[in-house]
Order: C-alpha cells, then sequence, then structure tokens
C-alpha cells in the first residue's frame, strides 16, 4: 500500500487528521495490518503447534469396572486399583523409566523438573509414573511416582531430602509424620513414603481449589494411598543402620537427614545420619556414623582429628575429637566427637537458629554448653548398641 501525502503523517492522531482523504487511508493501513497480523498467528500456530487442552475431567464412571491396570509387571503388585474414591486412570497407561522399563533414565529430567541429578547422585534405578482419577467425576487427579533405588541407604536418603533437605524440621512447613510401611510423611497436597529400596512420592492435583479445599480434600485420599502402597512394597521397613542408632529422646518429629556421601563434607568421613533435637529453648543435632568394623570407625574419627583446628579428648568412649564446623553462610558450630565399637557419634551446635551478629547470651540460649554436649555424647558410647 501507499502512503498518501506527507499531510498524513503518522505523527498525526487519527481523531485530528487533516482530511477525509487522510482518514480513508488510515483505515485501509489499520485493516491490512490487522490481516497481516492474524495471518502471521496462523502461521505461528502450525508452526508451533496449538496449545493443549486442559486435562478433561474424569467421567463420573471412570472406576465403574474397577479403575484401570498396571501393565508393567515389576510394578503392578505395588499400585492398589481402587483407594479412597479413586482408581488408576483407564484411560492412561503408566511410564517406566530406567533398568528393564519402556523410557530411558535421563528422561526423568522432565518429570523431576531439572532434579534428576540429585535423584542419580542417590542411586535412583528405576522409576514408575501412573495417576488415579475419581470416581464420581470432577477434576481432582492423584499422581504416584514410585521410584527404586540402587540400595535402601539411597531410597531412604532421598526420602530426607524430600522431608527435611537443608530446611529446619522444626518450621511449621515441614511436612508430618504419617503412617506407613516404613517412613511417611504428609505436606500440603502432597505425601511420601519410603520403604526398603523404594520411594513414593504421592501428588493430590484440583486446580479448581483453593489451598486450603486442596488440603483438606487431600488427607481423605493420600494417607490411605500411602498405606496401602507401604504394606505392598517389599523390603524391610527398619532405619539404615546411622539411622537407627540415633537417640529417640527430644528427636523433633521427622527430624533425621540422612548422607550417602562423606558428611559434614568431610572427605573420607564416610555416609551417616543426622539426627535434629530440641529440649526447651536449646537446639542441637546428633550425627552417627556406622562403619563395617572398628578399624573403619578409628579411620573415621582420625579423620576427624585432622581437620584444621580439631583437638583429642579425654575421658569419652574410645576416643574423641573436638572441632569448630561451619556451614555455609551460617556462623561456625561446635562439634564433639567420640567412638564405641563401630560406630561413631557427634553432639554439635544446631546451625539453622545461629545467625551473624547474636550476643553471647542469645547464642548460649539457643545452644548446649561444652559440658552438655560431653554429658549427651557419654550417654550415647556407654549405651547398649541398637
Amino acid at each position: 500500500m501507499r502512503f498518501p501525502p506527507e499531510r498524513c503523517s503518522s505523527r498525526v492522531p487519527f481523531a485530528h487528521s487533516a482530511s477525509a482523504t487522510c482518514r480513508t487511508y488510515r483505515a485501509l493501513l489499520a485493516g491490512a495490518l490487522a490481516v497481516a497480523l492474524s495471518a502471521g498467528c496462523s502461521k505461528k500456530e502450525e508452526r508451533l503447534g496449538a496449545p493443549p487442552p486442559p486435562p478433561a475431567a474424569a467421567k463420573p464412571a471412570a472406576c465403574s469396572d474397577g479403575g484401570g491396570k498396571i501393565s508393567d509387571a515389576a510394578s503392578a503388585p505395588f499400585f492398589p486399583r481402587m483407594t479412597g474414591g479413586f482408581c488408576l486412570d483407564p484411560n492412561g497407561a503408566e511410564k517406566t523409566f530406567g533398568e528393564s522399563a519402556s523410557l530411558p533414565l535421563d528422561s526423568i529430567c522432565d518429570m523431576f523438573d531439572g532434579e534428576c541429578e540429585i535423584y542419580k547422585g542417590f542411586g535412583v534405578r528405576r522409576v514408575v509414573e501412573a495417576r488415579y482419577v475419581s470416581g464420581t467425576g470432577g477434576s481432582a487427579t492423584v499422581d504416584v511416582h514410585l521410584s527404586k533405588f540402587g540400595s535402601t541407604e539411597g531410597a531412604y536418603g532421598m526420602f530426607t531430602k524430600r522431608t527435611v533437605g537443608d530446611g529446619d524440621p522444626a518450621d511449621e512447613a515441614t511436612p508430618r509424620s504419617i503412617d506407613g510401611g516404613g517412613a511417611a510423611a504428609m505436606g500440603v497436597g502432597n505425601a511420601y513414603l519410603w520403604r526398603g529400596q523404594y520411594l513414593a512420592e504421592i501428588t493430590y492435583n484440583d486446580e479448581a481449589l483453593a489451598e486450603a479445599a486442596l488440603k483438606s480434600s487431600s488427607e481423605k485420599v493420600l494417607p490411605g494411598l500411602v498405606k496401602e502402597l507401604g504394606s505392598k512394597l517389599p523390603g524391610e521397613p527398619a532405619l539404615p543402620p546411622a539411622a537407627a542408632a540415633l537417640p529417640k529422646d527430644n528427636m523433633i518429629q521427622l527430624g533425621i537427614r540422612y548422607e550417602t556421601k562423606d558428611v559434614l563434607g568431610v572427605d573420607g568421613a564416610g555416609p551417616g545420619a543426622f539426627g535434629y533435637y530440641k529440649e526447651a529453648d536449646k537446639r542441637y543435632r546428633v550425627l552417627s556414623v556406622v562403619r563395617g568394623d572398628v578399624d573403619q570407625a578409628k579411620d573415621v574419627l582420625s579423620t576427624l582429628a585432622k581437620l584444621p583446628g580439631a583437638a583429642r579428648e579425654k575421658g569419652i568412649g574410645d576416643g574423641a575429637v573436638r572441632l569448630m564446623h561451619k556451614e555455609g553462610d551460617s556462623p561456625a558450630t561446635e562439634w564433639i566427637f567420640a567412638r564405641a565399637d563401630k560406630t561413631v557419634y557427634g553432639v554439635g551446635d544446631e546451625a539453622r537458629v545461629l545467625r551473624s551478629g547474636m550476643t553471647a547470651d542469645e547464642h548460649a540460649k539457643m545452644t548446649l554448653t561444652k559440658e552438655e554436649k560431653t554429658a549427651r555424647l557419654k550417654k550415647l558410647v556407654t549405651a547398649p548398641a541398637p
């Protein structure tokens, strides 16, 4: 299209055009641009594809035949077909990833939102994804991701990564403990279950519900599914030895974090379990490292004794070490370690409650003294083995 004379400059608002000719040309130009933009959008949609439609609500009769079935022979015995008014989606097959699965393990990177390296770090071998739909219709669904790891320690470590991670288990937002086949936790609209080499992550979805309603609805369904899955999964429900060795008194609910690599970031320290504790206003942690024999446990204590600033302590167990440890940007924390047979215990400050600039009185109010740490450590190393 050719433009009219200069008096029809685009700088002049349409309502103030100098003549009817200008208005006519501008109207034609606007129409042509609209057509061009519409054609461009159509071509873009052809290239990219139209956006996917929202998930269809389940039909009221979706569970009338007992629900769908898991075709994967390795995991089919673990999934109940019906649970809490939901059933396995009869119109959607499960997906399997990893060993003896239809999809490669690397495909979990999309499913776990880029966290696949964390799962691999804990030794994940296989993942099954399945979905439950409501038997009464509606948009609610329940997604289950069942992961199998190479070891019990790896599966339990990933469970504690999900429930505690780098946070403070005393925080109100931390999931709460519920009944399961091994260890289980319930959050807002989600639940976690560990048993043996397995970790199940279960999510209740319903975009039509606000958070409070979602929480209420999910609590009517997920605990029952957790119990059923927990009763069907193979493997022992007993905690890994290092976690089982932690004292139970004053432990915060779900207050265990299991590390499958070197604890405290110390090369050669090996895997172990941290317990989180609270007594009145005081907070502290206990570390348990269990080795295959006495010599290996001695090696752990020797490794700790070689750290900068570490000093040997007398009169505690079969040898003891005191040191200061710094975790990220948190202030340094005091730890005292001692060995009893093939187990190394440590009692230390809770870094999550400390901050830079605290006064001596503020620090003392929230931490154990050296003497209090020593007393707890002596009790641990003289107690009968679990």
